[in-house]
């Protein structure tokens, strides 16, 4: 019987697809890069805060598009990008061991919530795009919310467990990029998949490199809470 894992939070870029940024796919796509890496820049460096990041990035779409963007477009620009192979019989497994799933991404928000419903996630949270009523995309947008001195993915990955009814302490979180390091510190299980940067393993309990090497972690921690 498993007593150690009760849920498994994925990161999505770069783990539930290959695609390791979604805004960088849109970006290139666009054949906005250069403009949006300048702008990345300005945000690593304390220039800018992460909400000015997304109206910059989004205002780039924009104009790319003459001025319009619909949510349609967006949503077929996105539409290449799929789950990597094996990650749907991955979650199908995960539940028949009544094991809880949720998404928790900084991707672009329309690409998050195909993966969840497709995937099947019973919860998804990623910073939200804001559109006017005939669905065309106003610049900026909401970034995932956290409290004043709070990293937002590591209290976004508390705000799921608790809404999910999951303990924090047989909660696992997969992710690949030192943006998962904050939520890696609140989970008891971080595991690096694929790992970008030593930092990320550094801070995980342990790293793999493929489904069928997370899967056998996973059955490792339901059974003794060790990977």
């Amino acid at each position: 019987m498993n007593k150690f894992l009760e849920a498994v939070f994925f990161d999505v870029d770069g783990v539930i697809t290959d695609v390791k940024s979604s805004w960088r796919y849109v970006h290139e796509k666009l054949g906005v890069i250069k403009e949006a890496d300048k702008y990345k820049e300005a945000f690593s460096k304390g220039k800018i805060t992460y909400e000015e990041w997304m109206k910059l990035d989004t205002e780039l779409w924009v104009r790319a598009f003459g001025g319009k963007l619909h949510r349609s477009q967006l949503i077929e620009i996105l539409s290449e990008i799929r789950p990597r192979s094996g990650m749907k019989e991955l979650f199908i497994w995960l539940h028949k061991n009544n094991i809880k799933i949720a998404l928790v991404s900084c991707g672009v928000e329309p690409l998050v919530e195909r993966m969840a419903r497709e995937l099947g996630a019973d919860m998804w949270i990623a910073p939200r795009l804001r559109f006017d009523k005939r669905g065309y995309l106003i610049p900026g947008g909401i970034p995932i919310p956290a409290p004043r001195g709070q990293r937002s993915k590591g209290w976004a990955v508390k705000r799921v467990a608790w809404e999910l009814g999951v303990s924090l302490e047989k909660t696992a979180y997969v992710g690949d990029d030192i943006w998962d390091i904050e939520a890696f510190k609140v989970v008891a299980y971080p595991i690096a998949f694929k790992p970008a940067h030593s930092d990320l393993q550094k801070n995980a309990l342990c790293s793999i490199n493929t489904l069928s090497e997370l899967k056998r972690a996973l059955e490792l921690l339901m059974k003794s809470g060790k990977c």
